[in-house]
């Protein structure tokens, strides 16, 4: 009987990659077991002594919408080295091996890091990107209708569907990713789909939270990207300001781009952004961006 279970991760890798980020390895086999497989998309290079894994750089096919095309760059995530081997060339010489592998099928290769200096040596440059925000009129707001979905398993079958019909959702950058990288990159960073509502009457879910009366937009997923007041409508937020990590040309007007780094993230009590950097071309990247937080491996 060919078994129907999504692919696990290589115990060995496993037991390196929790050397490393304690977190990872049990929140892929969590999001394995709700069929989103991480070890699926990624392609793993990795460096053994013995049975032990001791070097690992990861490979995926990030699907993104770029300038108003469609293309599939390499993402690379994961680069590590047993904390024991560390200073022997052991990481160096994984990422020449996979970025060999990458120049075979993709002009472009991106990745997030918070130590750019390693990179910059294999030829990545940085990319400087920028949060979006706006003042909101002021307007009584409706409670939102939306529900917040949970890892039940009708839940899931629902954002399973909108992640493989979805639209991106920014036409200068964004992302068509069925759901390994999404939903790793929202456990990662929440450890639950709390911030993850669906909006029954535009078939859309988004990822939002409000802090201090300002809505904080995330992510929108559905197959059509609704315009801003009718996004806000759906959405019920009793805020005066919106803030999207995603470049907003769907949502409207409006929009004034904030210059991002890891100190604006960390005073505005965001962990997870670390820089982007790109290997090869990166259409529209004089323009305000940002890759989506849910689509960064």
């Amino acid at each position: 009987m060919v078994s129907s279970l999504p692919p696990a991760i290589d115990p060995s890798i496993a037991s390196l990659l929790g050397r490393v980020w304690p977190r990872l390895p049990d929140v892929a086999a969590r999001a394995g077991a709700l069929g989103f497989p991480w070890a699926a998309v990624s392609t793993p290079f990795i460096r053994r002594e013995g049975e032990r894994v001791v070097g690992h750089v990861g490979v995926i096919e990030l699907p993104l919408v770029l300038a108003g095309r469609p293309v599939r760059v390499a993402s690379i995530h994961a680069v590590c080295t047993d904390p024991e081997r560390r200073g022997h060339g052991v990481g160096a010489a994984l990422m020449e091996e996979a970025l060999a592998a990458c120049a075979q099928r993709y002009a472009t290769v991106v990745l997030t890091t918070e130590i750019p200096d390693f990179y910059a040596r294999f030829g990545f440059r940085v990319v400087r990107e920028h949060a979006f925000a706006r003042t909101l009129p002021e307007a009584a707001r409706r409670p939102s209708r939306a529900r917040r979905l949970t890892e039940a398993p009708d839940d899931v079958a629902l954002l399973r569907r909108l992640l493989e019909g979805r639209a991106p959702v920014s036409e200068r950058l964004g992302s068509l990713e069925a759901g390994s990288v999404f939903l790793v990159a929202l456990l990662l960073t929440w450890g639950d789909l709390s911030r993850l509502h669906y909006h029954a009457t535009l078939d859309v879910a988004t990822v939002h939270e409000v802090r201090d009366r300002t809505l904080v937009l995330y992510d929108v997923v559905g197959a059509v990207i609704p315009p801003l007041d009718t996004l806000l409508d759906a959405i019920g937020a009793d805020a005066d300001r919106i803030v999207t990590f995603f470049s907003p040309d769907r949502l409207g007007e409006g929009f004034e781009p904030v210059p991002w780094d890891a100190g604006r993230a960390a005073a505005h009590g965001d962990a997870w952004f670390a820089g982007l950097m790109v290997h090869g071309p990166l259409p529209g990247d004089g323009d305000p961006l940002m890759l989506p937080p849910l689509s960064r491996t």
